[in-house]
């Protein structure tokens, strides 16, 4: 095995262990009058959402922010592990460069879900651990797929 792809293991490793404990710590805080302090993760939003009846709200976050993100690390994973003249391993790729269109869209999810909790001078949002590893996530996935995509690049736009 070649150094990059440790490498890519190492990476894979890191960024899929970020995502895990990105979306189960608490990404924010909401503290309301001084006095009552709710911190939740986005896998306890999502929930909190759906027991409030935002059945859309709840399975756009759902979908954006866990089940596309989980799908992506799938495939990197058959990416990684395949090897690499492989037929399979350009099918992933093409996947990839397909799913990765969305790739942004579970950032900016989260941002929404900040806005809507700020309700002005009646309560203040503030981050924890959860968004740090949920960011670091998103961006070492973004370096991975830059990575494994490198080689490929060149040939798919032919």
């Amino acid at each position: 095995m070649r150094q990059s792809q440790y490498y890519n293991y190492a990476l894979f490793l890191a960024s899929f262990l970020s995502f895990l404990l990105g979306i189960s710590l608490p990404i924010f805080s909401l503290e309301k009058f001084f006095l009552l302090k709710d911190s939740f993760s986005l896998l306890v939003g999502i929930y909190q959402l759906w027991v409030q009846n935002e059945y859309l709200l709840s399975l756009m976050l759902c979908v954006f922010s866990v089940v596309i993100p989980l799908y992506k690390f799938f495939l990197y994973w058959r990416i990684v592990s395949v090897d690499r003249s492989g037929t399979y391993r350009l099918m992933m790729v093409n996947r990839l460069l397909m799913i990765g269109k969305w790739s942004m869209a579970d950032v900016f999810l989260i941002a929404i879900l900040a806005a809507t909790l700020k309700l002005g001078g009646l309560a203040s949002v503030s981050a924890h651990s959860g968004l740090l590893f949920f960011g670091f996530s998103v961006l070492s996935g973004l370096w991975l797929t830059h990575r494994l995509l490198g080689d490929y690049q060149l040939a798919l736009k032919e």
